[in-house]
């Protein structure tokens, strides 16, 4: 490509900021239609001797004169039961005619294929799909003077990249979409070190991305239909300096390019629910019972100084290591993770025809996950494993309790939550944690106007040191929230109370915390619309005002005592108030303010009293 080009020839007035535009449509060929956008703009900034950045976009901050031109070209082809095509074409050329006698271009070429495969066969794919990207990135220079200073030098950057996809259809409720996408950079050099010598010639790679994977779902049985899920991403990086690496007593130097980053990463799934109705039809007791299994991998790795040449189109499966020849790659990490869940739900007495008062067993619920994953960690050649099971994870739920305790009278939607679940994390040959949790909620519509729930929560954690086999910490938790909620008029009212309880105690068995927090407090919310009219009698017409407000008010009294840490002896009381206020649907007024005031038991200098308040006044055009 001449060094040399020049941009287009214009005919534009003395005006600076002119742009002029051509557009071409060849709508006669109704199955080409084609268009053409150009235009031409000249801006003249104050001459400061600035030097223009090397990126194809320009700011307003470059000296001299700025001219540049932009261009596209759209076609299309469609021919009936041919493949649709699209082609795309865009020029943009900058030229820093008075900065640094620079001249930048960028031509990018797209074009994408679609077609619909009319035969249905089961190794032909449904559909086609592919797209094609092409774009080169001039930069040069006219003046031999500036080619010589510190990285300014003629470079061609070339990127293309390509998508396809392709979905089967091997039978109903069996297909598989494969998909594949790959994009790549290299550029040319030309450098020249001093004037009248000769052109430093060089061309290297600058990056590569691949995505690479399939989804998939099989209908094998009615029973049995398996998905199967994998994909994996690869991205290159050429280290884009001259580098000098050390192994040992070998030592090299490369150029640029020479060398490159590889990071990869996987993620793969195999899912199957099978439901015990579809497999045992006439079965009652386990009509509804349903499992959940799957199996899934998430897989990475990070190479460096890897040789350019190495070729990884191939290397779709990070479990089997790349192979590089140079003594200076190395694998600074990996992560493999292998991850088994199963999920089974259940209500056994759903399909029953039980009636009265047990017919509240029919809405019993049971839930258990199981959840164990496996990952092996290897940073700099130190490898580690982790392993972490979740048995049980069960959550029981009955509902309709108001006819098992007779108190229909006053009490409706009675329903009980039961959760229970143990989580263990081995890191092996280091620590092991346990911890459990049980979990209670009650939840009902007392008299028909107190929507009322009760939770209580415990959780006890513990850390082992495996290397001395000795427990090195033990923390408990509990914590209860009791609240209501009732409206009078048009005032909604709910009452709450939180208490939260926390101890640590270490391996030796001194306690290290312990804190209790009891937390009253109410939240009080209006929303009133109160509509009136404004009747003018100069135009005789009436102006409507919604007067709707929106206000929301919460106070709570919070009580923190410790024995051992003093600062964690306090009471705090807050109020928050927020009023919405909308006069018209096009004007609306916010007004909100809070108060707090903290009193310390011990610490008298930490006792404060602070307020604030605000207002926003919002029109609507």
């Amino acid at each position: 490509m001449d060094r040399n080009f020049k941009t287009p020839t214009t005919l534009i007035s003395n005006q600076d900021n002119l742009q002029n535009t051509a557009y071409l449509n060849l709508n006669r060929l109704s199955w080409l239609p084609l268009g053409f956008t150009g235009s031409y703009t000249r801006i003249t900034t104050p001459n400061t001797n600035a030097v223009g950045s090397r990126s194809n976009t320009v700011g307003l901050l470059n000296s001299g004169t700025l001219r540049t031109w932009n261009g596209t070209a759209n076609g299309s082809l469609q021919i009936p039961r041919m493949p649709r095509v699209s082609m795309n074409y865009t020029h943009n050329l900058i030229d820093f005619a008075d900065a640094n006698s620079r001249l930048d271009r960028l031509q990018t070429y797209r074009s994408a294929l679609s077609y619909a495969v009319p035969k249905r066969k089961f190794f032909l794919p449904k559909s086609v799909d592919l797209t094609y990207d092409y774009s080169i990135f001039d930069v040069r220079f006219r003046d031999d003077a500036v080619r010589v200073l510190p990285n300014n030098f003629d470079t061609t950057e070339y990127k293309t990249g390509y998508t396809a996809k392709l979905p089967f259809q091997f039978w109903k409720g069996s297909a598989l979409t494969p998909t594949l996408s790959v994009s790549r950079s290299w550029e040319d050099r030309k450098q020249l070190t001093a004037i009248g010598a000769p052109e430093i010639l060089k061309s290297y790679d600058k990056s590569r991305t691949q995505n690479a994977g399939f989804t998939s779902n099989w209908h094998i049985t009615k029973w049995m239909r398996p998905s199967i899920n994998y994909s994996i991403n690869t991205i290159e990086n050429n280290i884009l300096s001259v580098s000098s690496l050390t192994v040992g007593n070998a030592s090299q130097v490369f150029d640029i390019g020479g060398v490159k980053t590889i990071n990869r990463t996987a993620n793969g799934n195999i899912s199957l629910t099978l439901n015990a109705a579809q497999i045992i039809p006439k079965t009652k007791l386990f009509r509804s019972f349903s499992l959940t299994n799957g199996y899934q991998i998430q897989d990475g790795d990070v190479w460096n100084n890897v040789e350019t040449e190495l070729d990884t189109k191939q290397a779709l499966w990070i479990r089997s290591p790349l192979r590089p020849s140079s003594i200076f790659a190395e694998r600074a990490s990996q992560t493999l993770r292998d991850t088994f869940n199963s999920t089974q739900r259940w209500s056994p007495f759903e399909a029953y025809g039980i009636k009265g008062r047990k017919s509240a067993f029919k809405t019993l619920s049971l839930t258990n996950n199981f959840v164990k994953s496996v990952q092996r960690n290897e940073t700099t050649g130190t490898p580690s494993k982790t392993i972490s099971t979740t048995l049980p994870d069960v959550i029981a739920s009955l509902s309709q309790l108001e006819k098992l305790t007779f108190s229909e009278r006053w009490m409706k939607n009675f329903q009980v939550n039961l959760k229970y679940a143990i989580r263990k994390t081995l890191n092996v040959a280091t620590s092991e944690d346990v911890n459990k949790t049980f979990g209670t909620d009650l939840r009902s519509i007392i008299r028909k106007k107190f929507t009322t729930s009760l939770s209580f929560n415990l959780r006890t954690t513990e850390n082992k040191d495996l290397r001395i086999d000795q427990v090195t910490q033990r923390t408990d938790h509990k914590d209860a929230t009791l609240q209501t909620t009732f409206d009078i008029k048009k005032f909604r009212f709910t009452p709450k109370v939180d208490y939260s309880a926390d101890t640590t105690e270490l391996g030796t068995g001194q306690v290290t915390g312990d804190i209790t927090v009891i937390t009253p407090s109410l939240l009080v919310r209006a929303d009133l619309n109160l509509p009136r009219g404004l009747y003018l009698p100069g135009i005789k017409k009436t102006l409507k005002f919604t007067n709707r407000v929106i206000w929301t008010t919460t106070l709570s009294f919070q009580l923190r005592n410790s024995p051992i840490t003093i600062a964690d002896n306090s009471k705090t009381l807050n109020l928050n108030t927020n009023a919405d206020y909308e006069l018209a649907q096009n004007l609306r007024m916010t007004l909100n303010g809070a108060v707090s005031r903290l009193w310390h038991k011990h610490l008298k200098e930490e006792e404060f009293l602070s307020y604030q308040f605000g207002t926003t006044l919002t029109f609507q055009f």
